[in-house]
């Protein structure tokens, strides 16, 4: 056993003490935090803990139906998914030897990146496996055999262009009829980027097949493996600089080309993944981070295959994050159709024309690739991309979020996930780099593929803040709740994949306005319940609502209110449901024949989260008196509010009236100065001292005599004197 043994989750309860002192010293922390948890009424969530004293950099190697293998610093844990705790004896040790490690410190390395990092695993057979670690920044692979219970190393070799050398890189491995594809990097500085097969590999330095990508996943599909990863787009350099996330892909019988392309792929291509906002001026999340799983599942074509990717803006933008799905026989569809080229270093990137496009076609999978045409392995050599993109499946993205607090990493699905009006959702869990996991759903996708409707269920904070999310799985187990694992770098944490019981959703309209298919509210029980725990009750006349769509049902009442302040209406149970706009299982209330004044009710609250009331009761308040908010109809309100105004115009008319022969009544002041500047403004032409010669208003001059000269002027008789003139 290593110096720091990993563990379940410390508990910081007051209580620890003496439930230790009851219980024994040597009792689990397991059993303690259920003890914990059963006392106080609190749901812990599971939580394993590598070694405390680094950075493990956890990392998901194979998922079976009862354990997990993580890949770790020195070694790989095998984690048992009932309750997060690591199967004894099952622990494989592997750490750099002492001259790998003296390397790597006169390369530069300190004793955290001088280990090894296990990053890629591979099965050979039911007791043979292939792994491959960091080891000092010196990439390794071994083959072990388990026998007795014990590891035997079988063979190592060169894990270069399989396993990258500094665990932060973004790489991806996956294991595909017995041979591992990796896209890594085949140097310590993340320059000389690959996708890499056992003796087959990418161009070198070939801008137009990899241009500086981050590798997010891959996995296998029919004939092909795909690789999503976002690179700097080739196509965009004449416009400037982007970053575009592509889908690639290569054949797995693909054997190299003919001569000297023996050793490169004959059936690499791409495309751009497009996850945008549609509009006039789109706006678009370019970088892909993670991908989910091939999620299967009937939509409103029919039986379809989609992945969910999830996508964010540049970090020097707008902070948004989105999650888009897209169908592989959209992705199948564009590998199909036409090239894009750029014909010189100038010009701009265009389709090629089909009967530029060789045959056989490019990148096409073939018996033997070692016997194409020339001509078929240079033209896909030099025309990798697709002219098309992939669009999202549903027309728009699925989920958006537009925050500079936290951006997503990783999603993991649901699949199908069927409510009680028989519909199927996929359920959408989504991390963030801040250790939140938001749980979310496209209510229309059962019944529309041109748009989609978010509904963010909840947003929990799992982990300690700042902790990014590496990982989601969703865990299904017979004859346990399922759950939700999640990955950090040093920590792997299950919480339940529904919260149906929390005091949120502790009323009928807040549980129904969840729009959670796993959550149902049971009128009989006054409870908002998990739905497959009461389908699966063995008492029938269980009745439940739920309302996927609106998130409202008439059988809660008319709003949302505390069911105790709700008069609820009488019961009958051969009497249908309310309302078609929400599912009920079992008897529902009794259809009113006449309608309900209730219905045009508008409810004002105040204080809705009762952050000012008071918690304790006064000395003088009745003791048991529950107090009722005051609620108005809409005539009442509407007739306050005409009273109002008429009382309002006979009080204005009234006090202006009174006001103006108040002022009648007042003598004005006339003093003489006054008096004599309006005699002056209203004399005529026969006043007095009246001048009456007129002006010209317009030039401000007085007019001139027939004679040309002005009539006001003093020197009508008098000789013009001589003027000097100034010329500009």
């Amino acid at each position: 056993m290593d110096k720091h043994e990993p563990k379940q989750k410390k508990v910081t309860y007051d209580s620890i003490s003496t439930i230790k002192a009851q219980h024994g010293a040597n009792q689990s922390e397991n059993k303690i935090e259920s003890q914990l948890s059963s006392n106080r009424g609190e749901v812990i969530g599971q939580r394993f803990l590598g070694n405390e004293s680094h950075v493990e950099h956890f990392k998901l190697l194979e998922r079976s139906p009862t354990y997990f293998l993580i890949g770790a610093r020195n070694a790989i844990y095998n984690i048992s998914l009932h309750d997060l705790t690591e199967i004894p004896d099952q622990r494989l040790k592997w750490s750099s030897s002492d001259a790998h490690q003296e390397l790597c410190y006169l390369k530069g390395g300190d004793k955290d990146t001088c280990q090894n990092y296990v990053r890629v695993f591979g099965r050979l057979g039911p007791d043979r496996f292939l792994t491959c670690g960091t080891n000092a920044y010196k990439p390794l692979c071994k083959s072990f055999l388990v026998k007795n219970g014990n590891y035997v190393i079988e063979n190592d070799n060169d894990g270069l262009g399989l396993c990258p050398y500094d665990p932060a890189h973004n790489s991806t491995a996956v294991f595909a009829d017995g041979q591992l594809y990796a896209a890594t990097f085949a140097d310590s500085s993340g320059g000389e980027p690959l996708i890499h097969r056992e003796k087959i590999r990418t161009e070198r330095s070939d801008l137009n097949q990899l241009n500086g990508p981050n590798f997010v996943s891959s996995f296998s599909y029919g004939d092909y493996v795909y690789f999503f990863y976002r690179e700097t787009a080739v196509e965009y350099m004449n416009c400037g600089k982007a970053v575009y996330s592509r889908v690639a892909r290569v054949c797995k019988h693909d054997k190299g080309g003919p001569h000297a392309f023996g050793d490169r792929w004959t059936s690499f291509l791409k495309a751009r993944l497009n996850c945008s906002v549609p509009g006039d001026y789109p706006f678009y999340f370019n970088e892909i981070q993670s991908t989910s799983d091939v999620t299967e599942g009937h939509y409103m074509d029919g039986h379809t295959q989609l992945i969910y990717g999830v996508f964010t803006t540049p970090v020097n933008s707008i902070g948004g994050s989105a999650v888009c799905a897209f169908s592989m026989s959209d992705i199948l569809q564009v590998f199909q159709g036409a090239f894009k080229e750029q014909e010189t270093i100038n010009s701009n990137w265009l389709r090629v024309m089909p009967d530029k496009v060789p045959e056989p076609r490019p990148g096409a999978c073939v018996n033997d690739s070692r016997t194409l045409p020339d001509i078929t392995v240079n033209f896909v050599k030099s025309h990798p991309l697709m002219d098309d993109a992939v669009q999202t499946y549903f027309g728009t993205p699925v989920v958006t979020k537009v925050t500079y607090n936290y951006r997503f990493t990783k999603v993991a699905v649901d699949p199908q996930v069927k409510a009680l009006d028989g519909k199927l959702y996929d359920i959408l869990y989504i991390g963030t780099d801040d250790g939140r996991v938001l749980k979310a759903l496209n209510t229309r996708s059962p019944v529309s593929r041109n748009d989609s409707n978010q509904v963010i269920v909840s947003d929990a904070q799992v982990l300690r803040y700042g902790q990014a999310v590496k990982d989601l799985q969703v865990v299904h187990l017979a004859g346990e709740a399922s759950k939700l694992v999640v990955i950090a770098d040093s920590e792997i944490r299950a919480v339940p994949l529904h919260h149906c019981d929390s005091p949120s959703a502790g009323s009928c309209a807040s549980c129904i306005g969840l729009q959670d298919p796993h959550c149902a509210w049971d009128a009989e029980h006054s409870q908002c319940v998990a739905v497959m725990t009461r389908l699966h009750d063995s008492d029938a006349d269980k009745m439940l609502y739920q309302n996927i769509t609106s998130g409202k049902h008439r059988g809660c009442g008319t709003y949302d209110a505390d069911p105790k302040q709700v008069q609820t209406m009488p019961q009958r149970p051969s009497r249908g449901p309310p309302d078609n706009g929400g599912v009920v299982i079992g008897p529902g209330p009794i259809a009113e024949t006449q309608p309900n004044e209730r219905d045009n009710e508008i409810i004002i609250e105040l204080d809705p989260d009762n952050q000012y009331s008071r918690t304790q009761p006064r000395a003088n308040d009745p003791q048991g008196v529950i107090v009722t908010p005051v609620v108005y109809s809409a005539q009442t309100l509407t007739g306050a509010l005409i009273g109002t105004c008429f009382f309002s115009l006979i009080a204005g008319f009234a006090s202006g009236f009174w006001f103006s022969q108040r002022l009648r009544n007042v003598p004005y002041p006339d003093p003489p100065e006054q008096r004599q500047q309006l005699n002056r403004l209203t004399e005529t032409t026969e006043s007095p001292g009246f001048n009456n010669k007129s002006i010209n208003l317009v030039l401000n001059v007085p007019p001139k005599n027939p004679n040309g000269k002005n009539a006001n002027s003093s020197a009508e008789n008098k000789p013009v004197q001589k003027v000097k003139k100034t010329y500009i």
